[in-house]
């Protein structure tokens, strides 16, 4: 793919990452090395290779859940370029708000809260109306099949496919334009995978960049504009 400068959304470079052990006398646990890429507007680019190779790693990296050990993470947020490596905690939460958004494979359940108002939160914070952000809200519930009768329950009691779906919508709902999804469809029927390729497909046609995991096959071959082989950054451990 040739790329446009003022159409990629993020940049990864020489991104590095070790974990301390500190319950064995501080021993250093390598896990990547050398991580590079970019991703345009547009575009999803997923992350491939065996179990443990540093996938979800290198996703907490980006959004700034894990502190990298070298490198840097260049994501556009507004007419800027911010390095999510050294960007002070405002910038970060900022970039958050606006910018980078992340579907995990768990909802964090919050009590009471009903299922919609969870799902428009993020709209909301990106200064999206009120009538606007719980339409968007709708809309997107309805688009993953999830009853309308359950939209003003809170989630904690809703089954683990119906909580999943709540934590999908509410990661399409902001005004985000790169997403970062780990596993979105794991708990899901073949109808609501289905759905979830759909909402990925509107959101790259209208100039999202998602980086994502895919353990289900078919999801990844039809999302996927480039498959990187995280197994190429691992570091190698001598015996």
């Amino acid at each position: 793919m040739s790329y446009l400068p003022n159409r990629v959304a993020l940049v990864v470079e020489d991104l590095g990452k070790s974990f301390t052990l500190h319950m064995h006398g501080g021993a250093r646990l390598p896990v990547v090395a050398n991580v590079g890429f970019a991703v345009q507007a547009g575009e999803c680019v997923v992350l491939g290779g065996p179990s443990g190779a540093g996938k979800s790693s290198i996703l907490k990296m980006l959004y700034g859940n894990y502190l990298a050990g070298s490198g840097h993470i260049r994501v556009r947020h507004g007419a800027d370029m911010v390095d999510i490596v050294d960007a002070e905690p405002r910038m970060v939460l900022d970039v958050r708000r606006r910018t980078l958004g992340y579907v995990s494979q768990f909802l964090r359940v919050i009590p009471r809260v009903p299922a919609i108002e969870i799902v428009a939160e993020p709209a909301l914070a990106a200064g999206v109306a009120h009538d606007v952000a719980h339409e968007r809200a709708a809309g997107l519930l309805a688009a993953l099949n999830l009853p309308e009768r359950l939209w003003k329950l809170p989630p904690a009691t809703f089954s683990g496919g119906e909580q999943q779906r709540v934590n999908i919508a509410r990661g399409f709902a902001g005004e985000h334009t790169i997403l970062i999804l780990d596993e979105p469809t794991a708990s899901l029927d073949a109808a609501n995978r289905e759905a979830v390729i759909g909402l990925i497909a509107a959101r790259k046609a209208a100039g999202t960049a998602f980086v994502g995991i895919f353990h289900d096959e078919d999801v990844r071959t039809r999302v996927a504009d480039r498959i990187i082989d995280v197994s190429a950054f691992a570091v190698q451990v001598a015996a």
